[in-house]
């Protein structure tokens, strides 16, 4: 996709045309079909470990993709799928397990983003600050309401502690980071529309049973781990053809559009934690009078 003139606009159409048709498809299974999504989950999670195993030639990069397709495939939507087709008995009866579980997957892929090489670049500095707000932010969404941040309704999974400025926030740190050299930011072009997209889709086949914000958390997932099988098992151009190329930018041209994103990320995200602080304080206060006074 990339040469010395930039971006295969043809491949680049391609690719995004294929993501929209892969995640609708997959929405709708998670929808309305969790059954024969959890069959193709578990299917491609077994090809993919018996094509690793077998593969004699192993790099580090090989070994990240890998290890990052088995985190997003069976432990992470396969978790989700396996829960929400669990009775109702026995998801009360593993409730705080599984949202310990999703507490600790979600924080620490987070956490993780942290340490995302820079690649010299100004942005991917910047990024680390954004994304440790971020963090904060999240945590305190959490506590308010115990850390029981999820919940299962007519086999969907809601998660009830991202409010729509946190995701906004986050698609836009998001974004300055799939820009980084570092990543295949042609492959997850579309990863944060199609993400707000699935929310509201999602939002609506549930018949608006929740807020708007709970239904980001099952979105993100599907849409993130659609985007990664493709990365890995792509479906290939039928044919040849030679278009336009886009150029790419400069490394400091690219800084120079992200990082006032990024400050204004740091900034909402500073000003939200001074007010759950504040909102903290004041429930702490409010159920211990002794406190106060």
């Amino acid at each position: 996709m990339y040469n010395e003139l930039g971006v295969d606009l043809t491949l680049l159409l391609w690719n995004n045309s294929v993501a929209i048709l892969a995640v609708s498809l997959v929405c709708y299974l998670a929808s309305f079909r969790q059954t024969i999504l959890f069959i193709l989950v578990v299917g491609f999670s077994l090809f993919t470990g018996i094509q690793f195993t077998v593969e004699s030639n192993y790099d580090s990069i090989a070994i990240m993709g890998f290890i990052k397709l088995i985190l997003l495939l069976p432990f992470g939507l396969g978790a989700v799928l396996t829960y929400i087709n669990l009775s109702e008995l026995k998801q009360i009866k593993f409730q705080i397990w599984f949202t310990r579980y999703i507490n600790f997957a979600v924080l620490t892929n987070i956490f993780v983003m942290v340490f995302s090489p820079d690649a010299g670049t100004y942005r991917g500095i910047v990024s680390r600050f954004a994304c440790l707000s971020l963090l904060v932010w999240l945590i305190q969404e959490m506590l308010k309401v115990g850390f029981q941040t999820t919940l299962t309704d007519r086999k969907f999974f809601i998660f009830n502690s991202s409010p729509l400025s946190w995701i906004y926030c986050h698609a836009l740190y998001r974004i300055a980071l799939l820009s980084l050299p570092t990543f295949d930011s042609i492959q997850y072009l579309l990863l944060e529309p199609l993400s707000l997209v699935s929310m509201t889709v999602l939002y609506r086949w549930h018949k608006k049973r929740y807020p708007l914000p709970y239904y980001f958390g099952l979105a993100d997932t599907l849409v993130v781990t659609t985007l990664t099988v493709l990365t890995r098992y792509p479906i290939l151009l039928p044919f040849e053809i030679k278009d336009p190329y886009i150029t790419n930018l400069q490394e400091n041209q690219w800084d120079m559009i992200f990082i006032p994103i990024q400050v204004f990320v740091i900034g909402y995200a500073l000003r939200a934690i001074s007010k759950n602080i504040n909102h903290l304080s004041k429930k702490k206060s409010a159920m211990n009078p002794n406190i106060a006074s």
